[in-house]
C-alpha cells in the first residue's frame, strides 16, 4: 500500500464510499459508532493525523500482525493485511489523540523530563502526601517538596555540577560551591545556581514555569537538552524578591517582582537594625532604605519629589504597604514595571 492509497481509504469512509464489508471492517477497529463516550471525527481530525498515522504505519509494517477479514468486492485496491495494520494503528493513535485533546496536553508535558534525562543510577521522590516534605541531598542543599510533585537526582552528584529535575514545586536551599554549580530542569526550563534559595513551580493549568528568588541570584533560561549545562546568552539573571515566568505557549520569559517581597539579610558588616521609622526624612533616603531592605530598584518619576518629607512608622508592614502610605503621604502613585518600582507624583512643592 502506498501513501496514497492510505489516504484514499481514509477519505473513501469519510465519503461514505467504502462497501459494506470496508465499512465494518473500518468501524470495528475505530470504535467510534457504537462508542457514544468518544466524539465522532471530523475531516479535518484526519487531516491533521495522517502524517503520524503513515510514519507508524511504515515504522511497524516489518512482521505485521495479519487479521484476515472477508473479501466482498473484487475491485478492493488495498490488501487485508495492509488494511488490518493500517486500522489497528489507526484505532491505537485515534485514541491517545482523543485522550490527549481530553487532558488538555497533559501527558506530553509530563512526558518531558523522562524524556530529557535517561539516566539509570537517577533516582526518584514523589511527595504523595498533603504537606510539604523536606529531602536531604548528598552536598547538604535541601529541597522542600510541595504535595503531589515530584524531583529525579543522583544519589551522589557530580564532581562539576549538581543537576535535579523537577515536576511540580519545590523551594530549594542551595549550599554555595562556586565550582559545582546546582541546576534544576523544569520541562525545558533550567534554573542555575551557585548557592542560594529559591522557589520553582509549574503552574498545573497554564504550563507556565515560575521561578522566585529568595535569596543570592539565579540564572533561568530555556534549553532543550539536559547535556547542555552551559549558561544560555540569553539568560535572565534574577535577584532576591524577583521572579520569571516562562510560557510554553510563547516560549518567552517574563520578569516581575514577587508577590510578597521580604527583607533580605543585612551584610554582616552592617551592625546597625533596619527601622523603617521615618520623622521628616527626605522621601529619597526613605527610597535608599527601601532599596538595601529588599534589594529592588525602587525610583522617583520627578526630581521634585526628592525632598519631600516623610513622617511615618512602616515597621510591621509589607513592601506594597509601605508603598501605599509613602504614596498617601506625598500624594505619588506607584506602579511595577518589570522588577523596577516607579513612584510618581508632582513633587512636594504642589502638595
Amino acid at each position: 500500500m502506498s501513501r496514497k492509497e492510505f489516504g484514499f481509504l481514509l477519505q473513501q469512509y469519510l465519503d461514505g464510499k467504502c462497501s459494506e464489508d470496508e465499512r465494518a471492517f473500518v468501524e470495528h477497529w475505530y470504535g467510534i459508532v457504537q462508542n457514544k463516550d468518544r466524539e465522532p471525527l471530523q475531516e479535518t481530525d484526519f487531516q491533521a493525523l495522517e502524517p503520524l498515522l503513515w510514519q507508524q504505519i511504515q515504522s511497524r509494517t516489518q512482521s505485521p500482525k495479519v487479521i484476515p477479514m472477508p473479501v466482498s468486492s473484487p475491485r478492493r485496491q488495498f490488501s487485508y493485511p495492509w488494511m488490518a495494520v493500517a486500522a489497528s494503528i489507526v484505532l491505537v493513535l485515534l485514541a491517545g489523540w482523543w485522550f490527549y485533546r481530553q487532558q488538555g496536553g497533559l501527558l506530553t508535558y509530563e512526558n518531558e523530563i523522562s524524556q530529557e534525562i535517561d539516566h539509570a543510577d537517577w533516582q526518584q521522590r514523589t511527595n504523595s502526601s498533603d504537606k510539604a516534605e523536606v529531602i536531604q541531598l548528598s552536598d547538604g542543599s535541601q529541597v522542600r517538596l510541595a504535595p503531589q510533585s515530584s524531583i529525579q537526582y543522583p544519589a551522589k552528584f557530580a564532581a562539576d555540577k549538581r543537576e535535579i529535575a523537577l515536576k511540580g514545586e519545590a523551594f530549594f536551599s542551595v549550599q554555595k560551591m562556586p565550582t559545582r554549580p546546582f541546576y534544576v530542569y523544569t520541562g525545558t526550563v533550567v534554573t542555575k545556581v551557585l548557592g542560594t534559595s529559591f522557589l520553582v513551580k509549574t503552574q498545573a493549568t497554564t504550563k507556565q514555569v515560575v521561578v522566585e528568588v529568595a535569596t543570592g541570584r539565579v540564572a533561568v533560561y530555556k534549553q532543550t537538552k539536559v547535556a547542555e549545562t552551559a549558561t544560555a546568552t540569553n539568560a535572565i539573571v534574577l535577584s532576591p524578591n524577583q521572579k520569571a515566568t516562562y510560557s510554553p505557549e510563547n516560549q518567552q520569559f517574563v520578569t516581575g517582582l514577587v508577590e510578597r517581597p521580604q527583607v533580605i539579610s543585612a551584610e554582616k558588616s552592617v551592625t546597625q537594625p533596619r527601622s523603617f521609622e521615618f520623622d521628616d526624612v527626605p522621601l529619597r533616603r526613605v527610597i535608599v532604605q527601601l532599596e538595601e531592605a529588599y534589594g529592588l530598584t525602587i525610583k522617583l518619576e520627578n526630581e521634585n519629589q526628592n525632598e519631600c518629607p516623610l513622617t511615618a512608622d512602616l515597621s510591621n508592614l509589607s513592601l506594597y504597604a509601605q508603598l501605599d502610605m509613602i504614596c498617601a503621604a506625598t500624594k505619588s502613585s506607584y506602579t511595577v514595571q518589570g522588577t523596577t518600582i516607579l513612584i510618581s507624583g508632582k513633587g512636594c512643592a504642589n502638595l
